[in-house]
């Protein structure tokens, strides 16, 4: 706590991680992955009246391909009937994450937040979907350069007293 109303949350995390794909056979090479980060995020909340404040959050943060997206082979989805081909030359996503949030809090556990948010993604990883040979639909995996992701969102959490539709039953519920 800086002050009475005014609080940081800052931290970083390292990540040193390894992925590593023998596809199956030996035929085709083996992939592999190995990157460190260090991944900081920082909050600062400031609450300027007792029921309400407003949060800024940002932070790093890291995605890393799946193992049957790395994989150079082909596989069945049973779910879509559709077959999947690996990219071994997929690299990790890395993401840069903002956040603001305003919060208040009108009674006991109820509150109505409003929040708005922005995510740069570099090298986010694609399905795309083409023709292989014999005009067979087929998806693969590529990292596209950049993405970004922006939005905002609002929350109600409230309680409803029951006791007035009567009976020893609904005088302790309430409606969330």
């Amino acid at each position: 706590e800086i002050t009475d109303t005014f609080r940081a949350t800052i931290g970083v995390r390292y990540e040193d991680g390894d992925q590593n794909v023998q596809p199956v056979g030996g035929l085709l090479a083996a992939t592999s992955i190995a990157n460190s980060y260090w991944l900081p995020a920082a909050t600062l909340t400031w609450q300027f009246v007792p029921d309400m404040q407003l949060r800024l959050h940002a932070s790093q943060t890291i995605a890393r391909p799946q193992f049957r997206e790395l994989a150079p082979q082909i596989y069945q989805d049973f779910e879509s009937d559709r077959e999947f081909t690996g990219n071994p030359f997929l690299v990790d996503s890395e993401l840069l994450n903002f956040e603001a949030r305003y919060e208040y809090y009108f009674a006991r556990n109820q509150r109505i937040t409003a929040a708005g948010f922005y995510k740069r993604i570099d090298n986010p990883i694609e399905a795309a979907a083409f023709f292989a040979g014999g005009g067979q639909l087929r998806t693969g995996f590529a990292n596209a350069p950049r993405a970004e992701l922006y939005g905002a969102e609002i929350e109600v959490q409230a309680y409803l007293p029951l006791e007035g539709l009567g009976g020893p039953f609904f005088a302790t519920r309430r409606l969330l």
